[in-house]
């Protein structure tokens, strides 16, 4: 079953209708016949870390790294945000083993396109993104009612990294340490 299991996180990079065609060939190979039945009824947690991620930097990935302990699957999703008009950073390539979607429109339009079932994922650095987020949790609501979301505490030491004070430091040629490669 742990095999089985790991099988799955090593395939995350596939969209989910996509790897539930490679979960049937998977699931062929399996002897255990209680495993097999398991198999054919499991839905795994899917999370959805959504964000401009311009720059990607440590702070996302500790989020991203607690987010994959709670989840079985963690899809990555790059919205424009309209109002950063800046440089679009590279991504770095560590994250490459997820399945990356972009979007430019709602979040909940995005939640809505998917033929599956997502918990939304939102990073709190401090007690300032707690009262922001409880702000966007209101407003997601009411665009779609049946939203469930998970607020994930970054760890102490990457309490002051965000993508806007980052930028701000790339224009004085310093800040690349924060910046995940």
């Amino acid at each position: 079953m742990r095999t089985v299991l790991s099988e799955f996180k090593r395939l995350q990079y596939l969209d989910y209708t996509e790897w539930l065609k490679t979960q049937m060939e998977i699931n062929s190979g399996v002897r255990n016949e209680h495993i097999r039945e398991f198999l054919q009824v499991w839905k795994p947690k899917i999370g959805l870390y959504a964000g401009s991620f311009n720059p990607f930097h440590y702070g996302h990935l500790n989020i991203l790294e607690k987010a994959e302990k709670i989840f079985d699957k963690v899809i990555i999703a790059y919205g424009k945000n309209l109002e950063k008009k800046n440089e679009v950073y590279p991504r770095p390539t560590g994250i490459s083993d997820h399945q990356i979607i972009e979007y430019d429109g709602l979040l909940t339009d995005l939640i809505d396109s998917l033929d599956y079932d997502v918990t939304l994922i939102r990073g709190l650095r401090n007690s300032t993104d707690l009262q922001y987020e409880l702000t966007q949790f209101k407003f997601l609501q009411e665009l779609k009612s049946d939203i469930k979301i998970v607020n994930i505490f970054c760890d102490k030491q990457f309490e002051h990294l965000s993508s806007s004070a980052i930028r701000n430091l790339l224009k004085y040629n310093v800040g690349y340490q924060y910046i995940v490669k």
